[in-house]
C-alpha cells in the first residue's frame, strides 16, 4: 500500500515494501496505489477499498505498508481496519516503524490495538445512539427516507422516484431538505395500502398486486403506476412487492410520529414488535393513529393464517382463542374439511392427550354463541344495575385475596398470582366507565353488531367476540360456561356460577376463585337450531347436573 504525499515518492515506497517482503521470504502478490490521495478521515480511496475487498476474499496473508500513516492517519479508521484484518486472519507489517504483526511481539501489539479498537467502536456506537435519539426528540427521521416521503428539494431532486414519475420534479423547492414532506405519488400508495388492508380482505401480497395494477391519473391526463423507490447506484425503481408492503404496514412513522426503539440494558437492539418511544414528528401524517392500530390488530389476528392455500381461500374462525374444551381445557382450532368449517380440540391435533371432544360445525357453534350473547346483552340493557359492578369488584378483590393466600402456601405459581393482580387492575379501570352511561353504550354497540353478524366481516366478528368474552367452554355440542372480559363483567357477570375444578381444567385458578365460570342457561334444556337445520347446539340442563356428570367422568 503506497501513497504520493509528504515527499515520499511512490517509487521509494514500492522499493522499501519489495525489499522487506523479500527479506521475510514472502511472495509479492499485488501493489495497491492511491496516488495523490490523503489518508485522512473520510477521504475517498478506491484502492484502499479494493485492498480491503481482496482481503475479505482471501487473496493474500499479509499487508505491508511503508509507514502506518500511508495506510491510515485517522486512529479510529486504523483500529477498525486492523480489527477487521485480524478477524480474517490477515497480518499487517510496517517497514519504517518495524512493526510486524506476524511475530509474537507483533501479535501482542495487535491485541492491544484490537482492545483500543473495541473501545473506540463502543464509544462510537454510544455516540451514534445519542445522535439518533436526539433526532427523534426533534421530530426528525433516522435512516433512509421512508417510502411515501421526500425531502422536498424539487429543483435539484435526485430521488429515484423523481424524474419521469413525480409531477413536482424540477419545480421550486418545498423545503430546505431537512424536513420530510409527502411525496405526491408515493404518499397515495401508502394511504391506499392501509385503507385496503384494514378491511381484513387483503394480504400483503394482494395489496402489492393491487398497487401494481392501480392507475393514478394526473391532472394533465398522464397515468402513473406506483413503484418502489429502489436504492441509488444499486437497484433501480421497480414494482412494489409484498415484502415492501409488509414493512410499510408496520411503520408508525406514517402517523406523524417518530419512533425510537433504543437498546436493551444488555446492549442488544429492541425487537421491532416492542413499543418504541414516540415523539411528535416534523413531517406530515399520512394516516390516522386509529387506522394504524386497526391494521396492527388485523395483522395480529391474521398472523398465522394464509389468505390463499393451495388455490382455495382460507377461512377466519371468530371463536379461535376464545373457545375451549370443557374436558381437557385446550383451545379449539379452526379446520376445514371439504370446504366445511369445523372447530377441533388443539390437544387432539397436536396429539398431546386423548380427549373425547368431537369436531363441531363452526357455523352451528358460532350461531349459538351469537344468539346467547345477543339475548344476554339485550337483557342486561333492560335490567342493568350499577350496584352489580360493585359486587363484581368485591368478587375480584376476594379472588386476589385467595390468590395471595394460595401463593404464600405454595399452591399456585407466581405467574398465576400476578395474573390475578393484573385482572383486578384491568377490572378497576373498566369500572371508571361502567358506573356511568358508557357501559350501556358499549352494550348497545355490541348488540348492533351481533344483530348484523351475518353481514359483518369475519375479522370484525373475531374482534367483537374477543371484546366480550375471554373464554367459552364446550363439552360435546354443549356450551357449558363462559368467562367474560373485565370490561363486560358488569354486564355478563350477574348470574349464579359454578366451580370449574371437576372439569379438569384450570385447577389452580378454580381452587382460589371457586365460582367463576358462568353457565349459559337457566335451569331447563335450551336448544339453538342451526341455520342449515343440522344438529342443534345444546346448552347443559343445569349446573348441578353437568358438573355431577363431569365429576363422575373424571372418576372413570
Amino acid at each position: 500500500m503506497r501513497e504520493q504525499i509528504d515527499g515520499h515518492s511512490l517509487d521509494a515506497q514500492e522499493t522499501h515494501i519489495r525489499q522487506y517482503a523479500a527479506a521475510q521470504d514472502w511472495t509479492f502478490v499485488q501493489l495497491y496505489t492511491d496516488a495523490s490521495l490523503s489518508a485522512k478521515k473520510d477521504s475517498e480511496r478506491p484502492e484502499l477499498q479494493h485492498l480491503l475487498d481482496d482481503a475479505a476474499a482471501g487473496q493474500f496473508d499479509v499487508i505491508v505498508v511503508d509507514k502506518i500513516d500511508r495506510f491510515f492517519r485517522h486512529l479510529g479508521g486504523l483500529l477498525v481496519a486492523l480489527e477487521q484484518l485480524n478477524a480474517r486472519g490477515i497480518s499487517f507489517a510496517s517497514v519504517q516503524e518495524r512493526l510486524d504483526f506476524t511475530t509474537s511481539w507483533g501479535k501482542l501489539t495487535l491485541t492491544v490495538l484490537g482492545m483500543l479498537a473495541e473501545i473506540y467502536i463502543d464509544n462510537l456506537r454510544q455516540e451514534t445512539r445519542k445522535g439518533k435519539h436526539q433526532r427523534a426528540r426533534k421530530g426528525l427521521w433516522n435512516g433512509s427516507i421512508p417510502f411515501g416521503y421526500c425531502r422536498g428539494l424539487c429543483a435539484q431532486c435526485q430521488d429515484p422516484n423523481g424524474a419521469g414519475y413525480c409531477p413536482e420534479f424540477g419545480t421550486a423547492n418545498k423545503t430546505d431538505g431537512k424536513v420530510l414532506i409527502a411525496h405526491p405519488i408515493d404518499s397515495l400508495a401508502v394511504k391506499l395500502a392501509y385503507e385496503w388492508y384494514a378491511t381484513g380482505d387483503y394480504s400483503d401480497a394482494s395489496v402489492a398486486d393491487t398497487l401494481q395494477a392501480y392507475e393514478h391519473r394526473l391532472p394533465n391526463g398522464e397515468v402513473i403506476h406506483f413503484r418502489k423507490r429502489g436504492v441509488p447506484h444499486f437497484t433501480p425503481p421497480g414494482p412494489i412487492n409484498k415484502d415492501g408492503v409488509r414493512e410499510l404496514l408496520q411503520k408508525v412513522l406514517y402517523t406523524g410520529q417518530v419512533p425510537y426503539y433504543g437498546n436493551r440494558p444488555d446492549g442488544r437492539k429492541h425487537d421491532r414488535s416492542s413499543a418504541p418511544e414516540l415523539y411528535p414528528g416534523q413531517h406530515p401524517a399520512l394516516i390516522e393513529m386509529d387506522t394504524f392500530q386497526r391494521v396492527q390488530e388485523v395483522r395480529a389476528l391474521l398472523s398465522r393464517k394464509q389468505h390463499e392455500k393451495q388455490g382455495h381461500a382460507a377461512y377466519i374462525f371468530p371463536l379461535t382463542g376464545v373457545l375451549r374444551c370443557g374436558y381437557c381445557g385446550a383451545h379449539f382450532r379452526g379446520v376445514s374439511v371439504r370446504g366445511v368449517r369445523y372447530y377441533r380440540d388443539s390437544a387432539q391435533i397436536e396429539h398431546l392427550r386423548k380427549c373425547s371432544q368431537p369436531l363441531i360445525r363452526a357455523n352451528v357453534i358460532e350461531q349459538a354463541v351469537v344468539e346467547w350473547l345477543l339475548n344476554r346483552l339485550e337483557l342486561a340493557v333492560k335490567t342493568y344495575d350499577p350496584q352489580v359492578a360493585q359486587l363484581c369488584l368485591q368478587e375480584a378483590e376476594a379472588r386476589l385475596e385467595r390468590a395471595q393466600i394460595l401463593y404464600l402456601a405454595g399452591e399456585i405459581s407466581r405467574d398465576h398470582y400476578e395474573a390475578e393482580k393484573s385482572r383486578l387492575v384491568i377490572f378497576e379501570k373498566s369500572l371508571t366507565f361502567s358506573l356511568g352511561s358508557d357501559i350501556l353504550a358499549l352494550s348497545g354497540s355490541c348488540i348492533q353488531q351481533l344483530q348484523h353478524w351475518m353481514h359483518t366481516l369475519p375479522i370484525e366478528q373475531k374482534r367483537l367476540i374477543r371484546l366480550v368474552l375471554e373464554s367459552a367452554f364446550l363439552r360435546g355440542d354443549a356450551v357449558v360456561g363462559y368467562q367474560p372480559t373485565p370490561a363486560c363483567l358488569p354486564l355478563l357477570g350477574n348470574e349464579n356460577v359454578v366451580a370449574t375444578d371437576p372439569t379438569g381444567f384450570e385447577p389452580a385458578i378454580s381452587a382460589l376463585t371457586g365460582p367463576h365460570v358462568r353457565p349459559l342457561h337457566h335451569g331447563s334444556n335450551t336448544y339453538s337450531r342451526a341455520p342449515d337445520n343440522t344438529r342443534p347446539t345444546r346448552f347443559c340442563q343445569s349446573p348441578l347436573q353437568f358438573f355431577t356428570a363431569a365429576r363422575n367422568a373424571n372418576k372413570v
